[in-house]
């Protein structure tokens, strides 16, 4: 229950506390708060099979596949994002909530976030009170994700994703996100470079990520169609 209360305090009000993201405790499979290190890449048509191919040869394998829908509830502080997501992994359906905000760490910036599972009626009331406290629908988009995941130690915290994501008009396509979680003391200047190392490897080639996140693309392509 403490990211449903958190959330929809968010959403209600604009004060933000200066310790962790949320209070209290998670259930054993949430993430609870960590520092999320990712980087997105935009895959073409004609190499995907090549970036799967390699991330094969580097020993990622395929862990599970997930068709994800994603509801963005209205938040009154610039760069914070509210995400219901509701999630189908092999005919199991649960919904996850999740709170992400920028913090600066080191030469960069970087993504705290907050996450957890929702019952059924918590979901519908942050669904519910986004929509009225934003005056319009809610942003939704969907995709499907393969997660990759390797053995080892060096590999515990990384997971490569494979998304092919729909609904977001020219955005909507093929792409790759690297991610690499850190702990609240965990060496975020090392996860950034090990991100760039991994992609690297699995492009064959250094390459530029993405800067607009999901939910700008989707803000970005409703705006270019009048919607």
């Amino acid at each position: 229950m403490a990211i449903f209360r958190e959330c929809l305090r968010r959403i209600l009000s604009d004060v933000r506390g200066t310790g962790g993201t949320v209070a209290g405790s998670a259930k054993s499979d949430d993430k609870g708060t960590n520092f999320e290190v990712e980087r997105k890449f935009a895959i073409a048509n004609d190499e995907l099979d090549s970036v799967r191919s390699r991330l094969s040869a580097m020993g990622f394998k395929l862990a599970r596949t997930i068709d994800m829908t994603d509801h963005f509830l209205p938040t009154r502080v610039k760069g914070e994002m509210l995400r219901v997501r509701d999630e189908n992994i092999d005919g199991r359906k649960h919904t996850v909530c999740t709170i992400k905000e920028w913090v600066t760490i080191g030469n960069g910036k970087e993504r705290q976030e907050s996450e957890g599972h929702l019952g059924a009626v918590s979901r519908c009331i942050l669904l519910v009170v986004g929509r009225l406290i934003g005056g319009k629908p809610l942003s939704t988009f969907s995709k499907r994700r393969l997660e990759h995941q390797a053995d080892g130690p060096q590999f515990s915290n990384v997971v490569i994703t494979l998304d092919q994501v729909d609904g977001l008009g020219k955005y909507s396509g093929h792409y790759a996100e690297v991610e690499v979680l850190v702990s609240q003391d965990g060496n975020v200047e090392e996860a950034r470079a090990a991100v760039f190392r991994l992609a690297s490897q699995l492009f064959g080639q250094e390459r530029d990520c993405v800067e607009m996140s999901y939910q700008q693309m989707l803000e970005a392509s409703r705006s270019q169609s009048g919607r």
